[in-house]
């Protein structure tokens, strides 16, 4: 075993007790899901806070924009899942809906509303940055991705943000020109 599979091997071996298999299984599986709600949720905060509201707006269009970048580059590189080329790694999730690794596309959305979150509340986006490395790290542990998949997904779905407002503001300022 070689590299990043002694990588994912020595995190697994981390993991010896059920509540930290739990805590990763969770982190793989289900906090990224946690984004959506949230997001949603901060959308209902009162009509002065424009540039929260906006990095929410943003934060949807980021996540979509990532989903499918990191679903066409998957397809497009077909790079095996780690438990698929080592036995020694245990998959620890059902297997994946896509059978590519690379990018990480669970990281890529995680760290896409992270990142347009960032933008309208520094402090809001630190702990959803937080959280979407909790994303990255948990699809290492529970066996599929490598570190570069969740490395590559994390730059993705940062990119995707920052595009994404870049895209917006330029709109924005153009039509403030025009009047």
């Amino acid at each position: 075993m070689t590299g990043e599979l002694e990588i994912i091997h020595g995190m697994q071996s981390l993991l010896a007790n059920d509540a930290l298999r739990t805590a990763a299984v969770f982190a793989s599986r289900w906090l990224v899901f946690l984004f959506i709600p949230v997001i949603a949720g901060l959308g209902y905060v009162r009509k002065k806070q424009v540039p929260l509201k906006l990095s929410l707006y943003d934060a949807g269009w980021s996540a979509l924009a990532a989903l499918i970048v990191a679903n066409t580059l998957g397809q497009l590189i077909g790079r095996l899942r780690p438990y698929e080329v080592s036995m020694e790694i245990v998959r620890l999730i059902p297997p994946p809906l896509t059978a590519h690794a690379f990018p990480s596309g669970h990281t890529s959305v995680a760290f896409a509303c992270a990142a347009a979150l960032t933008y309208g509340r520094p402090g809001w986006g630190l702990v959803a940055l937080v959280a979407a490395a909790a994303v990255g790290l948990g699809r290492v542990f529970v066996g599929v991705h490598y570190p570069s998949d969740v490395i590559a997904g994390a730059i993705l779905g940062i990119l995707c943000a920052s595009i994404v407002r870049l895209i917006r503001t330029s709109n924005v300022n153009r039509k403030s020109a025009k009047s």
